[in-house]
């Protein structure tokens, strides 16, 4: 066999011996009694896995930090839902239908009058056909305003929408009207004029935040009549 000279890479194992040559001194076939001692090689581990696992929890954690501090909150990011109408509010707005109702004239049959989504600053509003009593209006408008202001507007309103004439006896108007029994008070304002061709009386009764508006139509009845049963129904 040729002799073979451990190379500086192999692996550690059995050491080959080359027992053609024996060494100076020592007899052939010599056997050893002591363990041969080897030196093992040390062996250079790939540290680059360990490397790329703490760079990439390094990455993950930075992440967490970036999301944590730019991710919008709830609170910003959610838009805030609509407040539901509640059940004191519904009850309101029937209540206040309600008294709007027990407030118009006598002479309207039972389902002549129908209640109908309020204007702005109004809180009820009822539309009503035909009153039964002589000289009564064909058709009519009756608005329970939230306040004070919210009726003068209501009533402006009204008010600008008309030819503006002198209520019949050349009554002021607009003016002041007041109620028989109460004579120095004024009760609200009163106002007589045309839309078009159509006979309308408006007033307000102050007391109870009340605009009313009745029209007559083209069979009548005239503005001495309608303003006769507004006198008698007021």
């Amino acid at each position: 066999m040729s002799s073979h000279e451990p190379r500086p890479d192999d692996d550690t194992g059995p050491v080959y011996v080359d027992r053609s040559h024996p060494a100076s001194g020592a007899p052939s076939g010599r056997r050893f009694d002591a363990p041969l001692s080897v030196n093992p090689r040390p062996v250079q581990r790939d540290r680059r896995p360990t490397v790329l696992i703490a760079a990439a929890t390094v990455a993950v954690i930075a992440l967490g930090v970036l999301a944590w501090v730019f991710w919008p909150s709830s609170e910003a990011g959610e838009s805030p839902a609509a407040a539901p109408t509640t059940t004191t509010e519904t009850q309101s707005v029937e209540e206040a239908g309600a008294r709007l109702m027990g407030m118009l004239p006598r002479g309207y049959d039972e389902g002549a009058c129908e209640p109908v989504v309020p204007p702005k600053g109004a809180l009820a509003h009822v539309i009503c056909g035909r009153n039964g009593d002589p000289g009564g209006p064909l058709s009519a408008i009756y608005t329970l305003a939230g306040d004070v202001e919210s009726l003068r507007t209501a009533f402006d309103r009204t008010k600008n929408a008309l030819s503006v004439v002198n209520c019949p006896g050349n009554i002021q108007s607009p003016g002041p009207w007041r109620r028989n029994a109460a004579p120095d008070k004024v009760a609200g304002t009163l106002v007589c004029g045309f839309r078009q061709t159509t006979s309308t009386v408006a007033w307000t009764t102050d007391a109870q935040l009340l605009l009313s508006e009745v029209q007559s139509g083209a069979q009548g009845p005239n503005m001495v009549q309608l303003y006769t049963w507004w006198s008698s129904h007021s």
